[in-house]
């Protein structure tokens, strides 16, 4: 049985969704658009990107993972290179699990924790989830993509799983509950970590700077008091992208196309920047402008709109409401039909420009079956939140798709927005 993953990272109110999965025989897995050039790996701004069964331990389908270098601060000897980092264009910030760090050449000591800016308190982060959440300390480290080789310095992490703060049940006075069940481990994460490449700057912003939002930032006293908390604009995770000397802007995920039954590995490429080297200009690429405030788009589906639209490849599903889609019996909340079904949504952004989304889903099970697979472009399932639709990692198979990051000029348009 193959695990729903569904994650979901507010950030202000977006919603960062990392998903289940399903299956579809035929549709969707042609050739890719003529205009799909994937970028050759290398500096100054090309990331290899792997999608396979992930780290010992794990049977992930459809998570598309990086490397990162992770050094202490100014040391170029306690570094450690960290492999399966999946890449989010849903999120923000680098999150990086306990259990992946090896303590021989790095350890969790080695590297400074960040404060609130009061001596001996520390802060920790609450990353919530549709099923659940992970919690841990915020630290400083020096971060290089050891393929483009960017490099960025003093980059406040989040350490999931650290052993020495355990998880907040509320029962502290001015405590938050970090909701359970706890993914604080690789095997429960499905992941090493979190390359958060999504459309903003800091992981919560001006809300957080300013509010101690419930059961997000905390600021400890101790390893065991630890209350909710304001997280200043530089104390909160950025987006690394945006800490680079150049191509800042945003990123592109580049992966080729799949066949309808799938593949056992898939690679492409993490294009940092748009518009700002020969490899990465937007072309004909179509722009949808999100909402500035929330990261989102419309979706129209079935003649119902859904607000709640992004697309995201921290999602290894396309995830939305179909009642006429059966659902499987063995691995919940994917869709199970009894052959493959083509489907369309048309996506809108907030300029009022449109542009069509076409899909496949197919049986999970049977996908599912195949063991060796871990890559499929006709994977869906059901959405726990009625007015979103999440085009997750099926739907970058065989197409370049743009996220700009908010309040840069990229390619001639001003992010946040999505484009293809």
């Amino acid at each position: 049985m193959r695990k729903l993953i569904a994650l979901t990272l507010i950030q202000l109110t977006f919603l960062a969704a990392c998903g289940g999965g399903g299956y579809v025989s035929g549709g969707g897995g042609g050739p890719p658009p003529p205009s799909q050039n994937i970028a050759p790996p290398g500096p100054p701004n090309v990331e290899t990107i792997t999608v396979d069964s992930g780290p010992n331990g794990v049977s992930a389908v459809n998570t598309a993972y990086v490397s990162v270098q992770v050094c202490a601060p100014g040391s170029t000897t306690l570094c450690q290179t960290i492999d399966h980092i999946e890449v989010d264009t849903g999120s923000t910030g680098l999150r990086i699990l306990a259990g992946a760090i090896n303590g021989t050449t790095l350890s969790l000591s080695q590297l400074p924790q960040e404060t609130d800016g009061t001596a001996g308190t520390v802060l920790t982060e609450c990353l919530p989830f549709v099923d659940g959440s992970s919690y841990g300390s915020l630290r400083l480290v020096d971060i290089t993509l050891p393929v483009s080789m960017k490099t960025a310095s003093n980059v406040v992490v989040q350490v999931i799983g650290d052993p020495a703060y355990p998880v907040p049940d509320g029962s502290v006075t001015g405590q938050s509950a970090c909701p359970p069940p706890a993914e604080n481990t690789v095997t429960a994460f499905g992941a090493n970590g979190i390359l958060g490449v999504g459309p903003f700057a800091q992981d919560c912003g001006s809300l957080c700077a300013t509010t101690g939002v419930a059961g997000t930032y905390y600021s400890c006293t101790s390893t065991t008091t630890c209350a909710d908390s304001t997280a200043g604009i530089m104390q909160q995770l950025q987006n690394p992208a945006t800490l680079f000397t150049s191509d800042n802007n945003g990123v592109i995920v580049e992966l080729p196309p799949v066949g309808a039954a799938g593949a056992a590995t898939v690679t492409g490429s993490l294009v940092f920047g748009i518009g700002t080297q020969s490899n990465n200009a937007l072309g004909s690429a179509v722009v949808l402008q999100e909402d500035a405030f929330t990261g989102e788009i419309t979706a129209t589906y079935k003649g119902a709109a859904y607000p709640r639209g992004f697309i995201d490849s921290g999602s290894n599903g396309n995830f939305f409401t179909d009642s006429s889609l059966t659902q499987c019996t063995t691995d919940i909340g994917f869709y199970c039909p009894a052959s493959s079904v083509s489907e369309s949504a048309t996506l809108q952004g907030t300029t009022g420009t449109m542009l069509s989304a076409d899909f496949s889903v197919a049986n999970a099970e049977v996908l599912f079956s195949n063991l060796s697979y871990t890559a499929f472009n006709n994977v869906g399932g059901t959405n726990p939140t009625m007015q979103a639709f999440d085009l997750g990692l099926p739907f970058f198979f065989g197409r370049n798709m743009f996220t700009a990051i908010e309040n840069a000029s990229a390619g001639g348009y001003m992010g946040p927005y999505f484009a293809y």
